[in-house]
């Protein structure tokens, strides 16, 4: 079975609306342009570049809610060139920043951070914005946006302890969305820190803030999915938003519940929009073989991966380690089916062989006078 806990499934969101990005930067097949969302409290928004509305952030299964590393098997991928691009013309832009760059000078803390550059070169961006805020204002605070950027960024460069400076400044909003994004930031630091039970109790409490906050659904979702608890995954997963990720997730939770049909009906809906996906194939072809017993069915899925470029290689090694096994019972199948074929043929021959000696019996039952015998 393939689980949540390898890092064949991807998945992440930034923490929500009150974070910089919220459209993304790049996408997986780098086409079309990136788009970039701004938003602060009073949720107003605006885009910096026009583009690809299905470009979102990603991360990896340890850090379901923020990026840390990106793997194009997800639909929620960072292209890092472009992160870096942007982060580049936005900083040309900055070079003598007013009040009125103030969200680009957030979103360039973000794309930074997005393109990896850790928690220093934001931390300097930060800087420069707390600059400009106290020029207008003395009185000025670094926005809550800003604060929650330099969260992430110190919990990818695992800086904890500052991570948790900012954090515990973000519990003081007023802003229900801003805290459940502290309190699954801070789910985060003690799922890295390996303290699951704690970070699960983070996640929930974002929930009892906003019990439709998606990152912490997210989460819980597939952290129960990893351990097997399906009931939990789908009450998380089952009222988000469809994607191809969250698809497969689903399949996998059918398959714990023992509703292969179920698990089929959602592997059509998303092979038939992403057939190349190689962890739905890999789920699908599992279902064929595990839960409805069509294992030429489930033999060609796991070949069509094969044939499929791109992907961690794991994905493909899983496949040919299934495909030897279903070649060996498939083999196994037919010599039991050619051994029943041959017990069907031998046992109508005797029927037909006990039809013809009683055919030659008289209706009496007795055997026949020889030709000649004599007369008595």
């Amino acid at each position: 079975m393939l689980r949540i806990s390898s890092p064949l499934l991807v998945l992440g969101l930034m923490l929500g609306s009150c974070s910089t990005l919220q459209n993304g930067v790049g996408g997986g097949d780098d086409k079309g342009g990136s788009s970039l969302s701004v938003g602060d409290d009073d949720g107003e928004t605006r885009k910096s570049q026009s583009g690809n509305d299905d470009l979102y952030i990603s991360s990896n299964y340890q850090t379901l809610t923020y990026s840390l590393s990106n793997n194009s098997l997800t639909s929620k991928t960072i292209n890092i060139s472009r992160a870096k691009d942007l982060a580049n013309d936005l900083e040309g832009k900055l070079s003598s920043p007013t009040v009125k760059d103030r969200k680009d000078m957030i979103a360039l803390m973000a794309a930074k951070r997005l393109a990896g550059e850790g928690v220093g070169p934001v931390f300097q961006v930060a800087k420069k914005l707390m600059v400009v805020e106290m020029k207008e204002d003395i009185r000025h605070e670094m926005p809550e946006v800003a604060q929650l950027e330099l969260a992430l960024a110190s919990i990818h460069s695992r800086q904890f302890p500052m991570a948790e400076h900012w954090i515990n400044k973000l519990m003081n909003s007023r802003n229900e969305k801003t805290k459940a994004a502290a309190l699954t930031a801070r789910g985060m630091i003690a799922m890295i820190d390996g303290r699951l039970p704690e970070a699960v109790a983070y996640w929930n409490e974002a929930l009892n803030l906003r019990k439709d906050y998606e990152p912490a659904r997210l989460n819980i979702g597939f952290t129960a999915l990893r351990y097997g608890d399906h009931k939990t995954a789908k009450a998380m997963l089952a009222s988000l938003p469809d994607d191809f990720f969250v698809g497969t997730g689903m399949i996998q939770i059918e398959r714990l519940a023992d509703n292969p049909r179920d698990a089929a009906q959602l592997c059509n809906v998303i092979l038939q929009k992403k057939r190349n996906y190689k962890p739905a194939l890999f789920s699908c072809a599992l279902n064929e073989y595990q839960g409805m017993g069509n294992l030429a069915k489930a033999r060609n899925e796991l070949e069509e991966i094969a044939k499929t470029d791109g992907g961690p290689s794991v994905i493909d090694e899983r496949a040919y380690v299934v495909i030897g096994k279903l070649e060996r019972e498939i083999r196994e199948q037919q010599a039991k089916e050619r051994a029943a074929a041959a017990a069907r043929n031998q046992q109508q021959q005797q029927q037909q062989q006990q039809q013809q000696q009683q055919g030659q019996a008289p209706a009496g039952g007795q055997p026949a006078q020889q030709q000649g015998a004599p007369r008595q």
